[in-house]
């Protein structure tokens, strides 16, 4: 469930703009998945070290802005998306992406439903839902909706989304994408089997769990890395541009 669009130079001015009126992120948003636009530290995967085509997992695919950004950056076979919103699951299926497998729900450590709490922004007796600034509990999402100035009929409102436990990945994954604005953790524990099996890279959104997450795959040698964005490489310190940190191992890494 992706909240962002893209982060660098202008396109940051630009984002400011476009979040600060409801109406506008929608109509930006029902735009950008037809470009390639998406968050610059994402150029980091064309550092990776990938010999072969790649499958990948990607968690909160949302619309598919990253899968196509990746699918056009890197060489893939298959890209396994999972995403629980059936207003995403709807786009996702429309897209011309031939090598998805879209899976229609959430992954988790159990079977589950699970309440999310989305913004609505109401017009002209129409509702539109921001899903890509769903929230797992409405605190969080009143901090992330601290970014529209605008906040004249726009409400909160609750869904209900459904969570597996993954027992079986036929493909060996080579790399995971996981952005579901704070339920990274569990999902990554919900993943760990195959993460122990396929060793692939990770790329996880920063979130409150990623000293967490650090720890946890520190026990099979990973190392969290950021990409920075004007040296254009990985570096091991947090920079201010940082949306996201990679979980890599050495053979990730390119010599």
């Amino acid at each position: 469930m992706e909240s962002k669009l893209a982060t660098s130079g202008y396109l940051s001015v630009l984002e400011k703009i476009v979040r600060a009126h409801p109406l506008i992120y929608i109509f930006f948003r029902s735009i950008i998945r037809f470009t390639n636009i998406f968050e610059k530290d994402f150029d980091g995967v064309k550092l990776l070290n990938f010999k072969d085509k790649i499958n990948l997992i990607d968690v909160g695919a949302s619309d598919g802005i990253a899968a196509k950004f990746l699918n056009k950056n890197l060489r893939c076979n298959k890209i396994l998306c999972f995403e629980p919103d059936p207003s995403y699951v709807t786009i996702l299926k429309k897209s011309n992406i031939k090598n998805l497998i879209i899976k229609p729900y959430g992954i988790g450590i159990k079977n589950s439903s699970k309440d999310i709490f989305v913004p609505r922004y109401k017009i002209f007796n129409k509702n539109f839902d921001i899903i890509s600034y769903t929230g797992y509990d409405d605190k969080f999402l009143n901090h992330m909706l601290s970014d529209f100035k605008f906040k004249n009929n726009l409400s909160i409102i609750k869904k209900k989304i459904f969570i597996r436990k993954l027992n079986k990945i036929n493909h060996k994954i080579h790399l995971i994408k996981i952005d579901t604005n704070g339920h990274e953790l569990s999902i990554i524990i919900g993943l760990l089997k195959f993460i122990k099996r396929d060793k692939p890279a990770l790329i996880v959104e920063e979130n409150y769990d990623s000293s967490k997450i650090t720890k946890l795959l520190k026990r099979f040698s990973y190392k969290g890395y950021y990409y920075s964005i004007s040296k254009k490489k990985f570096e091991l310190k947090k920079n201010k541009d940082a949306l996201n940190k990679y979980y890599l191992q050495e053979k990730h890494l390119k010599n």
